[in-house]
């Protein structure tokens, strides 16, 4: 099961959803407010959908914003969740954060799109249309709700309830996020960090074939 990033949709998972249908049973859904679910965000709908999703059991991936709702999803439902791999993870979000907030309030939509584009689409430029799309359907009103729920969620004192075997990962270009990554990977018992050598933030569609297999090798040790 995959849980893609704010502002993104589940299409952003195909590289991984094409190259791992034939092997495993593969899922991925757009979170409330995103792709064409036009109802407002918010974050307990968004752990209530993925838990439904993942019924009696699965592995869960999330990326960005995603793997915060991944991990929400893993104290939520324990055991169903098999195991866990979490790109670019944050149990809280930074000071710095308050400035994309701002950001975020301030712009019209169509420089929001301009902005978040190169990074949604993992700089790829066959994927930049995809990314922009899925900022506009996203909208401002649903970015600005997502990002002030996710600033007000810490969930620190919460890691060590995750009881699934975890992978956090995280690009090596991705700096701003490598400190949030190696801090859930202490805070989650028995986690392993890896990095990522040039990769950024979205580099499942910038280095799709070593995060698919990145994937495998995560879910066919637990199988």
């Amino acid at each position: 099961m995959f849980v893609h990033g704010i502002g993104s949709s589940a299409r952003a998972w195909e590289p991984q959803l094409t190259a791992l249908r034939d092997r495993y049973d593969v899922r991925a859904t757009d979170l409330p407010g995103h792709g064409h679910r036009e109802e407002l965000f918010t974050l307990d709908r968004a752990v209530d959908d993925v838990c439904e999703e993942i019924g009696d059991g699965a592995h869960l991936v999330g990326i960005s914003g995603g793997a915060t709702i991944a991990m929400l999803v893993a104290m939520a439902a324990g055991d169903r969740v098999k195991s866990l791999l979490l790109s670019a993870p944050v149990a809280h979000t930074p000071p710095s954060f308050a400035i994309q907030r701002a950001v975020t309030a301030a712009l019209p939509l169509s420089a929001l799109v301009g902005m978040l584009t190169p990074m949604y689409s993992g700089g790829v430029a066959e994927y930049k249309s995809m990314a922009a799309e899925d900022v506009r359907l996203c909208g401002k009103d649903n970015l600005r709700r997502a990002f002030s729920r996710l600033a007000k969620t810490d969930l620190r004192p919460q890691l060590t309830q995750i009881v699934a075997p975890t992978l956090v990962v995280c690009g090596e270009k991705d700096r701003g996020n490598l400190a949030s990554a190696q801090e859930v990977a202490e805070g989650i018992p028995d986690a392993t960090l890896r990095s990522i050598p040039d990769a950024g933030h979205i580099w499942n569609l910038s280095q799709p074939k070593v995060f698919t297999d990145t994937v495998v090798e995560l879910v066919d040790a637990r199988k």
